[in-house]
């Protein structure tokens, strides 16, 4: 096993040794004296390689603090078997029976803590080196997905896939997004894994506080915007950066509005009878408002089933005033 896994760090390094590097000299001064205005790959990376940056990141982390809290923290948070399916690379590819029990201290697999390394995205072994193990939107959809079209009266998690491709729920109709159906070759890690040399999984500018909430610095959104794959379609890059400014500050701002209004309604149908139609008013707010805020991207995956979703969400709540 030491082995294997030697092999494989020894690999992503080299890897990451040859993209720093680039191609040769000739084609670095070839990118200095370009008249488009773009950045050059290597911009993008920190000084932290490949490995680094996934073994440190939230992807890797999750599935060891979700083990950490034990049987009772995992129950009290609501995380269960399902959960692993994504997070467990032994659960993923070498034991699709485990669960999270195995894992926890005299379990079969205790101590096992890999979460999403670097095998669950690629398969290491192939004539071309390392490959992606999926293509398009499956690469990152197939975990990040709701499990298909949300259902009303649900909380929605993770509907990063839905939200893509524009699944609609309850009164609301499907409203794809321009990325999914009308960008040819295009899907999430264009954006989130900026041309494969940074393995973060945030996009340039993008930033997560000790509690959560997502920030966005728009100067370090608008670099992203200047290579040369990027600026084909987005030509006035400033022009792109405002607009999407614009759609997040408005979706921002809805889900702060209707934020308070869920968590007082939440306590307030919880000593309801299932029956009066509070409760289910309140349970359809509850999935269009949690299929934006669950999705985490304020907008910028599909901005217009967003905006219609959390519209719809504050009609329901006004019906319970």
């Amino acid at each position: 096993m030491r082995g294997k896994k030697y092999i494989v760090v020894l690999g992503l390094c080299l890897l990451t040794v040859l993209l720093i590097a680039g191609c040769g000299q000739d084609e670095k001064q070839e990118v200095q004296q370009s008249t488009v205005n773009s950045v050059s790959v290597n911009h993008f990376m920190t000084e932290k390689d490949i490995v680094q940056q996934a073994n440190e990141s939230a992807h890797a982390h999750f599935f060891r603090e979700m083990v950490a809290l034990g049987p009772e923290g995992v129950k009290a948070a609501h995380y269960s078997d399902n959960c692993i399916g994504c997070h467990s690379a032994v659960k993923m590819f070498d034991d699709p029976s485990a669960v999270l029990n195995d894992f926890f201290p005299g379990g079969k697999y205790a101590g096992q803590l890999e979460g999403i390394s670097c095998r669950v995205c690629h398969v290491l072994e192939t004539e071309e080196g390392i490959a992606l193990r999926k293509e398009g939107w499956a690469v990152c959809g197939d975990c990040h997905t709701a499990q298909g079209r949300p259902k009303l009266g649900s909380a929605v998690h993770h509907p990063q896939n839905e939200m893509i491709r524009g699944f609609g729920v309850g009164e609301i109709p499907d409203i794809p997004s321009y990325k999914c159906f009308n960008m040819i070759d295009f899907s999430c890690y264009d954006c989130h894994l900026t041309n494969a040399v940074k393995h973060d999984y945030m996009v340039p500018g993008v930033t997560v506080t000790d509690d959560g909430v997502t920030q966005m610095d728009y100067k370090k959104f608008e670099e992203v915007l200047k290579q040369e794959r990027c600026i084909g379609c987005h030509q006035i890059v400033e022009d792109t950066v405002q607009s999407v400014k614009t759609k997040q500050e408005y979706i921002s701002k809805k889900l702060e509005e209707l934020m308070p209004l869920y968590e007082e309604w939440g306590e307030k149908t919880g000593a309801m009878d299932p029956n009066d139609p509070r409760v289910k008013t309140f349970g359809e707010a509850t999935t269009y408002l949690t299929y934006v805020d669950a999705d985490a991207s304020k907008g910028a995956h599909n901005y217009e089933l967003a905006k219609a979703l959390l519209e719809k969400a504050e009609e329901k709540f006004n019906e319970l005033q």
